[in-house]
């Protein structure tokens, strides 16, 4: 009994020392796996969410995390434009939160009242790159562009411009933000006004009559409250109360002024539209501006016989000299008691004052659009298409730029496939003749082969490159391949294999009248599969990771390999993108090493089995 209870308790060391050492190896494993893991998570979030550093993006199951996102995009990032657009006063786009609640129809009745807007006063989100990354508008235009022309040469010649790849081709930028904005009506505007008309509604984002009056108050009266409120006799809480009157406002002289500085010279002229009254004042301004009917008609190029045939624009001039003069017209003709606005925030108090819910219409003329309820109800709307297009839109930019550098995986193909067939040829060729041949020497040869081991490639990076240079090889496929399709430890790894064949095949070869060649092929070459997989592993990991020698050597960028490329794109892309760039780039490695798993283990058991 006591040595079965010896036995026991040393089985039970035994056992926890096990489960020990085990705990601390995978340990160690989650510690090696976790931090790649990050990585590719990090790989599908965007500047709002590349810090968070979690192995899942919490937009792929949190709705809020979405919201953010798709706000983010849908401003081009700009958060400025986005305070203004809601009346906030945020820092980060990290801060905005999902809608309280939806407020008693409002924004159901928005929802409904938005698309009867002019396209004057919305514009198309998520479509310049602020972030250097390609927007979702900019992908989807340039896809129309290519239905519609096929090719970047009849893009550039139908619209005069002269890029060199699709990535060039710009989304036309349209600010109905801002008073002096006039479009040139180029035959790409006008193609591209067809495209907007083709976009879901939730791409779309109106502009804020009363987000850009709390923007210029703030600049006039300062970020606090305390000096407005003096000034106008009033107690806002905070500068998101404040909305911009359809007219002049009665009571307070400073607000009146305000309020008709700011239409004057401030707000976007289509939003300001004179009351008919103000025909005959238009007309008697364009006398005083223009000699005659004449010159007007040149100007205007109109078929008009006298200045009283002239009608009150309806809509306003959008670009040209009838553009320059409404200007004018408006900052220093209109009477501003004959003025009325007709912003989208202006228009939806007078659709619910008239035919909102009964509910909103006695309180109609203090609301103001409930833009981010409505964005909330969009994104939910149509959330899976798009976590979608955040989930891709990174490794998307990463394969635009691969591709349109179509060189850099040829160069790269070249230099992987061309080097494993050199080095499958010359390692094994010495190998065999030093362990066929018992030269005085080998040791020494072999000595002088590790040898090179010893140094960092880096110490003979200047005589190759002389040598090269010399020999005129430099921009060259041989550049790559030639400096490193002899290595030291491969041939002594093959030749210590090579040994541990039994020498009875091949005297039994010899019998049979098989030359060196022959056996060379047919006996010791199959017989090495799994340690040539193994140094096959390591030429191609090692040549398709290449990049400070094949930049040295290879200057030319049509000669550049992938890697040299990726490295060349952290000067512009972010960090995220990065993080893709780095992914899809380990995934060839990944391939070869599930594919060949088998015969590369077999490299290494054999070896110690014999």
């Amino acid at each position: 009994m006591p040595i079965i209870s010896t036995i026991g308790r040393r089985s039970l060391k035994i056992r926890l020392v096990l489960t020990l050492i085990y705990s601390v190896l995978g340990l160690g494993a989650v510690t090696m796996v976790y931090p790649f893991v990050v990585m590719i998570g990090t790989s599908f979030t965007s500047e709002v969410d590349h810090d968070e550093f979690a192995p899942i993006p919490a937009y792929f199951f949190e709705d809020r995390w979405l919201y953010r996102k798709y706000l983010e995009s849908k401003f081009n990032e700009e958060l400025p434009r986005f305070n203004t657009y809601s009346s906030g006063d945020l820092s980060s786009f990290k801060e905005i939160e999902p809608p309280a609640g939806l407020d008693n129809g409002a924004t159901e009745e928005w929802l409904r009242f938005k698309p009867t807007l002019r396209s004057m006063m919305r514009m198309l989100g998520s479509s310049s790159n602020l972030s250097r990354v390609t927007p979702e508008m900019g992908a989807r235009y340039r896809v129309w562009l290519q239905n519609r022309y096929r090719t970047l040469e009849a893009v550039n010649e139908a619209y005069r411009e002269s890029n060199a790849t699709w990535e060039e081709v710009m989304v036309p930028i349209e600010d109905w933000t801002i008073r002096s904005y006039q479009p040139t009506r180029t035959r790409k505007y006008v193609e591209f006004l067809e495209f907007r008309a083709l976009q879901p509604e939730r791409y779309f984002w109106t502009v804020s009559g009363d987000g850009l009056f709390q923007d210029w108050l703030k600049l006039r009266y300062g970020p606090k409250m305390d000096e407005l409120n003096a000034k106008w006799g009033s107690s806002y809480g905070s500068r998101a109360e404040i909305r911009l009157p359809e007219r002049l406002p009665e009571g307070n002289a400073q607000r009146r002024k305000d309020w008709e500085e700011f239409v004057r010279k401030e707000l976007p002229s289509q939003f300001v539209q004179p009351d008919p009254s103000q025909a005959e004042a238009y007309r008697w301004f364009l006398k005083s501006k223009y000699p005659d009917i004449e010159a007007f008609r040149q100007r205007y190029e109109l078929t008009l016989s006298s200045f009283d045939e002239i009608p009150l624009p309806d809509p306003p001039p959008g670009s040209g000299v009838p553009f320059a003069d409404w200007l004018e017209f408006l900052e220093r003709a209109v009477a501003i008691d004959q003025v009325h606005l007709t912003t989208p925030d202006v228009l939806f108090r007078v659709h619910l004052a008239r035919n909102g819910p009964v509910q909103l219409r006695s309180q109609a003329g203090s609301i103001s659009p409930p833009y981010l309820a409505a964005e909330w109800v969009e994104m939910r709307a149509d959330s899976r298409a798009i976590r979608w297009e955040f989930a891709i839109r990174n490794y998307r930019e990463v394969m635009n730029y691969i591709i349109l550098h179509g060189p850099a995986v040829w160069n790269t193909f070249v230099l992987c496939a061309g080097l494993l067939c050199v080095t499958l040829i010359v390692n094994p060729l010495c190998a065999y003749a030093l362990s066929r041949y018992s030269l005085p020497s080998t040791y020494k040869i072999l000595l002088f082969l590790l040898a090179t081991m010893a140094f960092p490639a880096e110490v003979s990076a200047i005589p190759n490159f002389l040598l090269l240079k010399q020999l005129h090889l430099l921009n060259t496929y041989w550049a790559l391949i030639l400096p490193a399709m002899a290595n030291g430890y491969s041939i002594f790894l093959l030749k210590g294999f090579f040994d541990s064949l039994p020498q009875e095949l091949y005297e039994a070869a010899q019998l049979d009248g098989a030359s060196e060649p022959m056996m060379f092929t047919r006996i010791t070459l199959p017989t090495s599969k799994p340690v040539l997989a193994v140094i096959s592993l390591g030429t191609f990991t090692t040549a398709y990771g290449s990049f400070l020698w094949a930049f040295l050597v290879c200057q030319d960028p049509d000669k550049w390999t992938l890697m040299v490329w990726l490295s060349q794109m952290q000067a512009w892309a972010p960090m995220f993108v990065i993080f893709a760039a780095l992914v899809l780039a380990a995934l060839p490695t990944l391939a070869v090493f599930v594919l060949c798993q088998n015969i590369i283990m077999r490299g290494i058991i054999i070896p110690t089995e014999k």
